[in-house]
């Protein structure tokens, strides 16, 4: 195991990582030739310095899709620039966000058409995992109700190319389903009624491009489909392992609220992300160099048992699950609220806890997304 197949690895947390945050926190793997973060203090200091950047500054676009439709949105992706090209999508959609974070998602879900049923087998859960809640998000920027679930299904192309280790052909596919989607944020823009939601986001996006408002918009559904499924995906094999813990929860959504909290920080979806050091500077007393790149280590540090002294104690900082500085993802809230409302309907489903399931985690290099299937036999 290294520090990027641990993302995949079926229990990384109480030995591996523990291990690489007894070695001093900040180190430097010769095997991957680059810096690994594993502790909370550099996990902190690395996400909050200036000098380490999202994107390598002589690659603001990789390689694989520089050029490409999916490119275009790419460059254009708050999440993927620092500066400008990051502050203004985010002032224009951040409060927003955070508005939806405390709304009642299960009217939509009851209204839902066709209505939604108990999930009978693993294809059936594969769209609560992975369906729904970018279809939800589709809804509340506005998105048809009979368009929402194919939008999903996109998204899901789309956000092929983010990831290394696609092929050419779901490139391909990240390119066709990019100018489609493209096509779907300008239709909403040029729709005669906005929803609240995206009211609310025009209202704080004046100066913004609207190639970036359109980009954004998209990356906005690319961003839930990995995170919302991955944490669907990790609390449902630990909700399945415990039938007692279904019922309990199923009957107090306080508690599986504050369940949830827990669960995202102890298997949080995306367990590492990287940063590129645009300057030399200093971090911990380990000098870095312009041109290095350090791995952080998100799921490492959340179980750090210094992380309640790094983060200040504060009771509502719950790890770095998703993230922290100028980049902390401003959908934190809505993301759990979206995940809590599809948990509490699964929860009432009768018979969840009796589905005969297998699971294995999709390859990548920083995502822990388990992929349910039907129990052979």
């Amino acid at each position: 195991m290294d520090p990027i197949s641990a993302a995949t690895h079926f229990a990384p947390y109480d030995f591996y990582y523990a291990r690489l945050r007894a070695r001093g926190g900040l180190t430097y793997d010769s095997a991957l030739g680059l810096w690994v973060a594993s502790s909370a203090a550099a996990v902190a200091a690395v996400l909050n310095h200036p000098a380490c950047r999202v994107r390598p500054p002589q690659e603001p676009v990789p390689r694989a899709i520089a050029g490409r439709p999916a490119g275009d949105v790419f460059a254009r992706l708050m999440r993927m620039n620092d500066g400008l090209r990051h502050g203004c999508p985010r002032a224009a959609m951040a409060a927003p966000l955070q508005q939806l974070g405390a709304i009642d998602l299960q009217p939509w879900l009851a209204q839902w058409r066709p209505a939604l049923s108990a999930p009978q087998g693993a294809n059936d859960l594969q769209r609560w995992q992975w369906r729904l809640p970018v279809a939800l998000l589709a809804g509340l920027l506005g998105i048809a109700a009979e368009r929402r679930e194919d939008l999903a299904r996109r998204t899901g192309e789309f956000v092929a190319c983010l990831s290394p280790l696609s092929n050419a052909e779901q490139l391909q596919a990240a390119d066709s389903a990019a100018q489609h989607l493209i096509q779907q944020m300008q239709a909403l823009l040029d729709a005669p009624q906005h929803s609240p939601f995206l009211r609310a986001i025009l209202e704080r996006s004046q100066g913004l491009a609207p190639e970036d408002l359109q980009a954004n918009l998209l990356g906005l559904l690319a961003q839930t489909h990995d995170a919302c499924a991955g944490l669907i995906g990790n609390s449902l094999i630990a909700l399945l392992a415990e039938p007692s813990l279904c019922q309990r929860l199923s009957q107090d959504p306080d508690q599986l609220s504050a369940w949830l909290l827990q669960r995202q920080r102890l298997d949080p979806p995306v367990q590492n992300t990287r940063r590129f050091v645009a300057t030399a500077c200093t971090l911990l007393g380990v000098d870095l160099q312009a041109g290095e790149t350090v791995l952080v280590l998100l799921a490492a540090a959340n179980h750090d048992p210094a992380l309640a002294a790094v983060t200040g104690c504060d009771p509502a900082y719950q790890g770095f699950s998703f993230g922290s500085g100028t980049h902390r993802c401003p959908g934190q809230g809505l993301a759990l609220n979206i995940v809590q409302s599809l948990l509490q309907q699964l929860l009432r489903s009768p018979g969840l806890s009796t589905l005969a399931l297998d699971w294995n985690y999709l390859p990548s290099v920083n995502g822990r997304l388990p992929l349910f299937t039907d129990a052979a036999g």
